[in-house]
């Protein structure tokens, strides 16, 4: 009774009433708002750094001449190739992945991998990669060409009575052809029964070795190297093929299937060594180097045969052979998004899927393997694969989509396989296009086509990490998002980047995902809902404290009011409590859905102004595409993504 009469005389005053519920809404709706707004802004920044990832490529830089000597006197510089990137061996990484704000790093090793059971087949899947082969070889008779340019076996020709002749390529217009009989390759790969064209790699076969003459007795060597009908001779010979469809369609069938248009005899590959080499015009790339030890290219078989060395030489040469035609290019690595290719964006799984994190950990047999390379070799998902490991030092570190990766084989010893297994395929890559107004352009970022990844745990005797090549296309550090300036700095404080003469120079790339575009307005609203935050709750605290006085002194008359008519002191007390706590409550509703409906606009509106990307942000991005979406969370409940780019 007391308390309706009490509300009657609060309400004589509605004006008063209304300021004090005004008061309380916008301080409340305020405070709302900016509360919204700072929660927001830390789930999006932690939603953000969970959803994007930062990497650094690391390449090494230096004035190099052709053979990757650095040039520290430039007034007498000796077949100057420019300043080149280096793959560098022994590298202390220590510095580097112990720095403030990394978070880890991967040192990819690439290795060959030989499997018996498959031939590597180039790009196209028309012929092997490698096209070494040592064969023991009859001529038995030569074949012409006919007035339509088909082989003619009814033209006058060699048919074994005299002496055949194999003349240098260099010689303009020879091109004769025979039809041999082949008792031993190294590649069983090839088809024979056709006419093949035989030529020597020399430009001057009389100054070549004695070996020649050997063979041609009182011939002159100028004219070719003679070969004697119906004799067996064995060469080191590089074979020249094509894909015959009319003998088979299935590229996974292949033995045999190699018809041959071409021999070229010429020094083996097995005793060669190799060594990286610069030039302006393509960079660093390998080329083979002599040691000496290298048979002659030709024999007669008999000769070989009752020297033990010799045969023992040869021997060697096939095996090799034999391993490198079966060879393929395995990347182990930690995690595959630490790939610039994959960490962009410009390669995916189109098939199956990617390594789990037990496979890292547990180093299960399994591989990824590349779209391209999947359909020349034939295989499929679940197909299992057996690989021998053997180390390689000299692969190309180009990241181009079209390079082809060529492990060779060149150890003496019978067992030079450091591990061995049997892969199951789980995933297949492809490469994803870019597009841009212009349509579809080229990859920013790839891998070789031919590359086939595995968990680096699946091996057991690797090489060591100390012994592997450090080059961007095998190095990868993870940084703490948008800790690519600081990083940089310490990098220039502990004198690691920065231009340097006779000496390497340190050089990063650095790809985020997108995170530095988004970056500038995510740190904007949560540095100004922080700001609001903190006035918003002065405001609220100021407005609550002043309220109260007015309040409490307006009230004094109606607390004298309800006493003359009987009330206690507590129950007009509990009376006029009651009537704020109704007051406030009804402002801070009000207020609350006000503050949340201007959550929204006002987030965006902080974001769109913040959203003007610094050039040295965009510096630091890898992107795909020219136009990029990105979504912010300023709702109300909760969401499972916020950053998502590219979509």
């Amino acid at each position: 009774m007391h308390f309706i009469i009490y509300l009657r005389q609060l309400f004589r005053k509605p004006i008063r009433i209304i300021l004090y519920l005004l008061t309380i809404a916008l301080s409340a709706g305020f405070f709302c708002m900016s509360a919204n707004l700072y929660w927001d802004s830390v789930k999006n920044l932690q939603l953000a750094d969970d959803a994007f990832s930062t990497i650094a490529v690391l390449d090494y830089y230096a004035d190099v001449d052709w053979y990757g000597k650095i040039v520290e006197n430039f007034e007498n510089v000796y077949r100057y190739a420019g300043e080149q990137r280096i793959t560098r061996y022994g590298v202390d990484l220590q510095q580097i992945v112990n720095a403030p704000y990394v978070k880890n790093y991967d040192l990819r090793s690439v290795y060959g991998a030989f499997s018996d059971e498959h031939i590597a087949l180039n790009h196209l899947g028309q012929y092997p990669i490698f096209n070494g082969n040592v064969i023991r070889f009859t001529i038995s008779r030569e074949v012409k060409h006919g007035d339509d340019h088909l082989f003619d076996y009814s033209l006058p020709a060699n048919l074994g009575e005299e002496p055949f002749t194999i003349q240098s390529p260099y010689d303009d217009g020879i091109a004769d052809y025979y039809l041999v009989k082949v008792s031993h390759a190294a590649n069983d790969i090839y088809g024979f029964d056709h006419p093949i064209c035989f030529y020597l790699d020399v430009d001057r076969p009389d100054q070549q070795p004695k070996e020649i003459f050997d063979l041609n007795g009182d011939v002159d060597p100028a004219y070719g190297i003679i070969i004697e009908p119906e004799t067996e001779y064995i060469g080191i010979s590089e074979s020249y093929a094509y894909y015959d469809e009319n003998i088979a369609t299935d590229a996974s069938d292949v033995f045999g299937h190699f018809r041959l248009s071409d021999i070229i005899f010429c020094n083996d590959r097995y005793y060669d060594n190799r060594a990286y080499y610069y030039s302006q015009q393509l960079g660093e790339y390998t080329l083979r180097e002599s040691t000496g030890e290298s048979p002659f290219w030709l024999y007669r078989y008999e000769t070989v045969a009752s020297n033990p060395e010799l045969l023992k030489k040869y021997e060697n040469i096939s095996r090799a052979y034999y391993i490198n035609a079966h060879s393929f290019c395995v990347n182990a690595i930690n995690d595959l998004t630490g790939v610039p290719a994959f960490h962009s964006g410009s390669m995916y799984i189109r098939s199956g899927r990617t390594f789990a994190k037990s496979d890292y950990d547990a180093g299960t047999n399994v591989c990824l393997v590349s779209k391209d390379l999947a359909m020349n070799q034939g295989w499929n998902i679940g197909d299992k694969i057996n690989f021998s490991f053997y180390n390689y030092k000299y692969f190309t570190q180009d990241t181009d989509w079209n390079t082809t990766l060529i492990p060779y084989y060149t150890y003496t010893e019978n067992c030079e396989f450091f591990d061995n297994g049997t892969y199951e395929i789980i995933g297949i890559y492809d490469a994803t296009p870019t597009t841009s107004s212009e349509g579809v352009r080229s990859k920013i970022l790839s891998v070789p086509w031919n590359t086939i990844y595995i968990p680096e745990k699946s091996l057991e005797n690797a090489p060591a990490e100390e012994d592997r090549p450090v080059t961007g296309a095998l190095l990868t550090i993870w940084l703490e998002n948008g800790k690519i300036e600081p990083f940089i700095e310490r990098m220039n404080e502990l004198g690691i980047t920065g231009a340097k003469q006779g000496d390497y120079e340190a050089r990063f790339t650095f790809y985020d995902q997108g995170y530095s575009r988004i970056q500038p307005s995510l740190e904007a609203l949560s540095g100004t809902a922080e700001l609001l935050l903190i006035l918003s709750s002065s405001l609220l605290a100021i407005a609550a404290l002043l309220l109260a006085f007015f309040y409490a002194q307006s009230q004094k008359q109606s607390i004298g009011t309800m006493r003359l008519l009987g009330c206690s002191k507590a129950r007009a007390f509990a009376a006029v409590m009651l009537s704020a706590l109704i007051i406030a409550v009804t402002g801070a509703l009000i207020g609350a859905a006000i503050g949340h409906a201007l959550t929204a606009s006002v987030g965006g509106s902080i974001m769109a102004n913040a959203n003007q990307t610094p050039e040295e942000f965009l510096a630091f991005s890898a992107y795909l595409a020219e136009s990029t979406q990105v979504e912010v969370y300023l709702g109300k409940g909760p969401r499972e993504l916020l950053p998502r780019a590219g979509e």
